[in-house]
């Protein structure tokens, strides 16, 4: 019985508490805007990058701000990690959605000051 790619998991221990904030881009669908994507890099994934969206107004960190303080961290609540493929042919395509109920931006820890 061939293995279905919905079937796969992806193991929680693989999956960040804080997620690091690369580009903020706003996600709509057929020209309605549905909230806000978040591009995240996973470390413990050999820096794979993946997008998180979630349904909100505004954004935790607007890409102008994301672009001031160059780094951003964030935490999700109710993060929802699923792969998908599609077949078209001889071509097959795959990766990994993400959905969020919302994020909390983390502020930045006192004390951090440029290295010289």
């Amino acid at each position: 019985m061939p293995i279905k790619i919905n079937d796969l998991t992806l193991p929680k221990e693989k999956l960040e508490k804080e997620y690091q904030v690369v580009n903020v881009t706003r996600w709509q669908k057929d020209g309605e805007i549905l909230g806000w994507s978040y591009e995240c890099i996973l470390p413990k994934l050999r820096y794979e990058k993946i997008s998180v969206k979630v349904k909100s107004e505004t954004p935790v960190i607007t890409p102008e701000e994301l672009t001031q303080q160059c780094l951003a961290m964030v935490t999700f609540a109710n993060l929802v990690i699923a792969p998908w493929g599609r077949s078209n042919g001889q071509f097959v395509s795959y990766g990994l959605s993400a959905t969020a109920d919302a994020a909390t931006l983390i502020p930045k820890k006192q004390g951090n000051t440029a290295q010289d």
